[in-house]
């Protein structure tokens, strides 16, 4: 029966070789856990680096140390549930997360664990998992709208991997912070395959008696997945927008002009070649500053940043027509083009809606699916386009599906307001649900977030007028949390109190 230090020399030994895995599969999790707790507090009592700790974590204690960071604090919440929605839907791997679940639903289940991603600043956006896991994830604030950065939690696998861009594991008191001690995470960032920036990081957590090495192979390898999945969605938002410029440059353009991605890749050129093959983008926006004194500027197209580059300082004109869109609150839409209003069929109506959720356009196919689902039929979906772009007259193009216009939507508008944190204004503007009779799926998630973020952003405002707008408007005049609330804060003395009471007495009880 060797020492004490004789058994923390073997157990330094049988750590894995690879700097990035925390544990061997044949490690004694529990021996290696309390060997490791001893290191911690000689490390934040006495200042002193035991020989035990991986580079990595030594390296990430130190930033921790020199951030400050409280290690028995939680995780700070710095989005409500609101907010944390919009940023989750706003996200581009939002649209992967059904397959990442998927692909990790039988390791969370048969480990215990649970799968978290977060964005590139370490707020945390989704989870999914086991049931335990997830509720042991409430005390340390590992939940959506939660910051896991290094900086606000030291060492962990999330924040580490942000630091230095690379898939790691941590195990047990590797971590900073001792809420997290009895944790083993292991954490993949996940990149832009445009522009190779960090878009956010997929971590896998458990109890640290079930931590694995494979588990770090599993998270990078899903990670990989999803980049590869975004790849092709990029590839294919380039052909669309590759079909809009050769469209667009069609119109009797003369002159050179390039095609160039949000990540400053050129996709196509006419003539071919001559701006090369990728321009540094400014941010904001700004045309792109080139060598040889050559000018241009920049035109956008479609969505996410991508620009159309004019050579020699100037672009032919081209005005696109406004179109004003009415549905909230409407069976049917109202649309406004070239001053006559127009108030479509329910089924043209929801073919405009979708299309100004979709700025960037709809293949047939694509449009089809989200209409009439499995059921699509392309000559239905050609048909009934055919129809409305006798209506819209020019205001919508093909290859994909696109309204090619100023948009001016009310629903659009409502999202912009709250964004900008005017929410009296939004809850003025919004006059009801987004085509509340509407069964398609995608308007349908549409109108409940909308409806949802209104009324949340009210209820956490302190500002009466927008608590008193939203209690004005169709959707708030049933609201008796919101009147309760809108009584809670206004003034003693407001005239606008009695009426408030008078409102609450007038709603329906509970049940």
């Amino acid at each position: 029966m060797g020492t004490k230090g004789d058994r923390a020399s073997a157990a330094a030994r049988r750590q894995p070789r690879s700097p990035w895995v925390a544990i061997d599969a044949h490690m004694d999790p529990v021996r290696w856990a309390r060997l490791l707790r001893r290191a911690h507090e000689l490390a934040l009592v006495k200042g002193v680096r035991p020989s035990i700790l991986r580079e990595v974590v030594a390296c990430s204690w130190r930033r921790a140390e020199n951030a400050h960071v409280d290690p028995d604090a939680a995780a700070p919440q710095i989005l409500d549930s609101a907010a944390t929605r919009r940023a989750l839907a706003d996200h581009p791997v939002s649209r992967l997360l059904p397959l990442v679940e998927s692909m990790l639903a039988e390791a969370t289940e048969d480990g215990r664990s649970f799968a978290v991603m977060s964005d590139a600043q370490g707020v945390l956006l989704w989870a999914r998992g086991h049931p335990k896991a997830l509720r042991s994830a409430d005390g340390p604030g590992f939940l959506p709208g939660h910051l896991c950065s290094e900086r606000a939690v030291g060492t962990n696998a999330i924040g580490t991997a942000l630091e230095l861009d690379h898939p790691v594991q941590i195990f047990s008191a590797e971590h900073f912070n001792r809420r997290l001690h009895g944790w083993t995470c292991s954490a993949a960032p996940i990149h832009d395959p445009e522009t190779g920036n960090v878009l956010g990081v997929l971590d896998i957590s458990g109890d640290f008696r079930t931590g694995h090495p494979h588990s770090l192979s599993l998270v990078s390898a899903v990670a990989r997945v999803v980049e590869d999945e975004l790849w092709r969605e990029q590839t294919r938002r380039n052909e669309r927008l590759k079909a809009l410029y050769l469209e667009r440059i069609g119109r009797d353009v003369k002159g050179c002009s390039a095609l160039v991605s949000r990540g400053g890749r050129v996709v196509a050129a006419s003539p071919r070649g001559w701006l090369g093959p990728r321009v540094e983008l400014p941010a904001g926006g700004d045309p792109p500053a080139l060598p040889a004194g050559l000018k241009v500027t920049a035109e956008p197209i479609g969505e996410l940043g991508a620009q159309i580059l004019w050579a020699g300082g100037g672009r032919p004109s081209r005005r696109r027509p406004k179109l004003a869109i009415e549905a909230l609150g409407r069976e049917r839409v109202r649309v406004s083009l070239r001053g006559e209003r127009t108030r479509l069929s329910p089924r043209h109506g929801e073919i405009v809606v979708l299309l100004t959720l979709h700025p960037g356009g709809l293949t047939g196919r694509e449009l089809g699916s989200e209409l009439h689902g499995a059921r699509r039929n392309p000559v239905t979906v050609r048909a009934e386009v055919s129809r409305l772009r006798r209506v819209l007259r020019g205001a919508l193009a093909h290859n994909p599906y696109r309204l090619d216009a100023e948009i001016a939507a009310d629903f659009i508008d409502v999202e912009r307001l709250l964004e900008q944190g005017d929410v009296a204004a939004a809850a003025g503007r919004y006059a009801g649900e987004l085509l509340p009779a509407s069964q398609v799926p995608a308007i349908a998630q549409a109108r409940q977030r909308l409806d949802a973020d209104v009324r949340a952003c009210a209820l956490s405002h302190d500002d009466p007028s927008a608590l008193y707008t939203w209690t004005c408007s169709p959707r708030g005049r049933e609201d008796a949390e919101a009147h309760q609330r809108l009584l809670a804060v206004l003034d003693g003395g407001d005239p606008r109190r009695k009426l408030i009471e008078r409102r609450i007495d007038a709603l329906p009880g509970p049940g």
